[in-house]
């Protein structure tokens, strides 16, 4: 049973990674561009455009548009005050290396603050590139 288990924990790592591969592309949702920001390599290869989409209930998005960047395992957006993550707060694990997607914000977020958009190798503790936020 063990063995199963972990056959099976292998593959859907396996196919997690793999999606990556792909460009993702959700749908951009209504609202009002409150901050707008161009992505900026760092170490490896990045661009696009970061938004940030106030839409009903005050709810807010964060939204890559045309976005790219390079490779790598256990990549994370953070929203943080600087390109240094001493303090950041966690959006998600990157959806794809390419595309357009979204990630839901916290209301007690301030992005006044945490203004800059980090795509952040956990594994390698390497920052790929940022997007400041205006």
């Amino acid at each position: 049973m063990k063995t199963t288990f972990s056959i099976l924990a292998f593959i859907a790592l396996i196919f997690s990674a793999c999606k990556k591969d792909e460009t993702v592309t959700q749908q951009v949702p209504a609202g009002t561009v409150i901050k707008t920001g161009s992505f900026v390599t760092n170490a490896k290869g990045t661009s696009g455009t970061a938004k940030i989409i106030t839409g009903e209930n005050n709810t807010r998005t964060l939204v890559f548009e045309n976005f790219t960047t390079g490779s790598g395992p256990d990549v994370r957006v953070w929203l943080s005050a600087s390109t240094t993550p001493a303090t950041y707060i966690e959006a998600g694990l990157l959806k794809s290396f390419n595309g357009t997607f979204v990630f839901n914000i916290a209301a007690d977020v301030n992005v006044d603050v945490n203004n800059k958009v980090l795509i952040w190798c956990e594994d390698v503790n390497l920052l790929f590139g940022h997007a400041t936020l205006q």
